[in-house]
């Protein structure tokens, strides 16, 4: 066997240039490749280790990956050693779970945020939750329900102790938890530590190896930027996996996705602190107000309590939205960022063409475009559900015996161009939807501090004795007091919180749509709170037909309500629900986070 393998090495060349091959994903080339033990895989333990550190470029990355990262002036003998240490942290494997391509024209930072999104979500949601659980029933046991009123522990235990258990699980979930309870148990391939980084002879003969390793992958992990479609090699792995494997088992995580949504979440926090404060400086508030505001509305609305009651509660929580008026004003940015950056990932995909993609090496063109060809003629057989087959006798594509394109060639390439614009981007906005799409378990994540504050203002009862505060706002006992507000959080949480994200990209998407010109920009820049507002209004609706409902009850109170979350739930169906025509893909490309079915829609939601 290990003369086997000498031989085919002996045929790439060790300065990795023209004479190298590209091996067919056949059987043969697979049983030779893996007897080898040239197939490797890692884990994402070691993929994220160092904060990503391996996708940094350079000779020190490669020392410091492989631990000798004090050597300032290093022999040849010690890069030779780093990049046999680096090689190590890998092991032979004949199939892995994720096989990651990516382009090396992105940041290292982006790519860890992209990674820790995907491998580390699941964790990091149940530990803050889990944490605020047993934060709740602490409390409760050492205040009792109706005694934690106006109790200074409740914001720093109820949000800032999950939200940092949180952020600790989503950067270093698979270092503190890896291979615990099945987490860290995917196998991955990337090319820095699957491919011997200073063995020449043996980096020419892994790369040659490439296709072998993406058609005996599971799933494939696109770290999209805007530079990947751009990449021949990208394209080439994108080829063979969705001709072995199929569409269904790509998964796009664009690499704007995670700084977005952790600066929404920060934001969000700020938010939630913000009405903490005023909480404290003006302990009940909405009760000592709620009369002068009653006797306003009266002189226009006249002497109808229940009517009163529901105007008076929709002023009072509209008030309230005043926290997130200093969030709407950087949120602009990050909105712009997220809807031009979407919007240019699917028009690379709707125009791509693979013949305008670059490539490092020109002499690497023909044998990439004919791998392609092959993959896409029409002559090959069809994928079959759970086989791969085994296109063609001969296991390798020699360069120096490239033939000129043909028309047939042409034609397998513009098979996969129509793939790549068609089929491939029906997936993707199966799994992201349209640039002015946000999932409803992604803006549920957004808002999560906001889901724990909301227990610090059930809990704490407006920052006063619980049973003051209920009596103040006109309920019977401090339970009935506390069990309104647990159902009108939680509906807020669900129906109201969520339309911020889909309302503020449609609007920035209809001002941006007439130019980008000072006087759009700022139009753009209004709509940010704007959409806040229009949550809060919606959310005063439910507010104020609930307590209406509960304090002033009478068939018409009903009606009213069952109108108002009727409402409520059509407009979230029409918000959130992706065009049908995709709607047959989801259940197939929903992973994101449990690494085993999709990416961006599938986002795991917090209540």
């Amino acid at each position: 066997m290990r003369s086997a393998c000498k031989q085919v090495m002996s045929d790439a060349d060790a300065a990795y240039d023209s004479r190298r091959r590209l091996r067919r994903a056949d059987h043969s080339s697979f049983e030779e490749t893996w007897r080898c033990g040239h197939f490797r895989g890692t884990t994402a333990r070691q993929l994220l280790m160092g904060c990503g550190m391996i996708f940094n470029d350079g000779l020190r990355t490669l020392l410091a990956a492989g631990g000798n990262a004090g050597c300032r002036f290093p022999t040849r003998e010690q890069v030779q050693l780093a990049g046999e240490t680096l090689f190590g942290k890998s092991c032979e494997t004949d199939h892995v779970d994720v096989f990651v391509g990516h382009s090396w024209s992105a940041g290292r930072w982006q790519k860890f945020l992209a990674l820790c999104l995907y491998f580390n979500l699941q964790i990091a949601l149940w530990c803050s939750i889990g944490t605020w659980i047993v934060a709740v029933l602490l409390l409760l046991g050492w205040g009792g329900l109706t005694h934690l009123g106006g109790s200074y522990l409740l914001l720093p235990c109820l949000v800032y102790l999950p939200m940092t258990v949180f952020v600790l699980a989503l950067l270093f979930g698979q270092q503190l938890l890896g291979g615990v309870c099945g987490f860290g148990s995917s196998s991955i391939w990337l090319d820095k530590l699957c491919v011997h980084q200073t063995d020449l002879e043996l980096k020419a003969v892994q790369i040659a190896a490439l296709p072998i390793f993406v058609a005996h992958s599971s799933r494939m992990l696109i770290l999209w930027d805007d530079t990947y479609f751009e990449r021949l090699w990208c394209n080439l792995e994108l080829a063979t996996f969705v001709q072995y494997r199929g569409a269904e088992n790509v998964d796009v995580m664009p690499l704007w996705l995670a700084p977005w949504l952790l600066f929404s979440i920060l934001l969000d926090l700020l938010s939630a602190s913000l009405l903490d404060l005023l909480e404290h400086i003006f302990p009940n508030w909405s009760a000592a107000w709620m009369q002068g505001i009653m006797g306003i509305l009266e002189s226009v609305l006249g002497n109808n309590p229940a009517m009163l009651k529901f105007a008076g509660w929709f002023v009072i929580w509209m008030m309230s939205s005043v926290v997130y008026l200093p969030a709407s004003i950087p949120s602009f940015f990050s909105f712009r960022m997220k809807f031009q950056s979407h919007r240019l990932m699917l028009d690379q995909m709707a125009n791509f063409d693979v013949r305008a993609a670059q490539c490092t090496l020109p002499r690497d063109r023909a044998a990439i475009e004919q791998q392609v060809q092959e993959l896409f003629q029409k002559s090959h057989p069809a994928r079959s559900q759970g086989q791969m087959p085994s296109l063609v006798d001969d296991g390798e594509v020699c360069i120096q015996r490239f033939h000129p394109l043909t028309g047939v060639g042409l034609d397998s390439l513009d098979r996969f161009n129509s793939y790549i614009r068609g089929t491939l981007r029906d997936f993707v906005i199966a799994q992201i939807g349209h640039e002015v799409y946000v999932p409803w378990r992604v803006c549920l994540m957004a808002f999560l501090p906001m889901i724990f504050y909301s227990s610090v203002n059930i809990l704490g009862c407006d920052n006063g004795p619980c049973e003051e505060s209920a009596r103040l706002e006109g309920y019977s006992s401090a339970v009935q007091y506390m069990a309104v507000q647990t159902i009108g959080w939680s509906l807020c949480i669900v129906t109201a919180f969520p339309l911020t994200y889909p309302i503020l990209l449609r609007m920035v998407k209809h001002v941006l749509s007439h130019g980008e010109g000072p006087a759009q920009l700022m139009v753009a820049f209004l709509c940010c709170p704007l959409s806040y507002v229009y949550s809060y209004i919606c959310g005063s609706f439910i507010w104020a037909g609930l307590v209406t409902l509960v304090q002033s009850y009478s068939t018409i109170q009903v009606a009213v309500f069952i109108v108002i979350m009727a409402l409520l739930a059509l407009q979230m169906n029409l918000l959130f629900s992706i065009s049908s025509k995709h709607d047959h893909h989801i259940s197939t490309s929903c992973r994101c986070i449990r690494r085993q079915d999709g990416t961006y829609d599938a986002l795991p939601h917090p209540c």
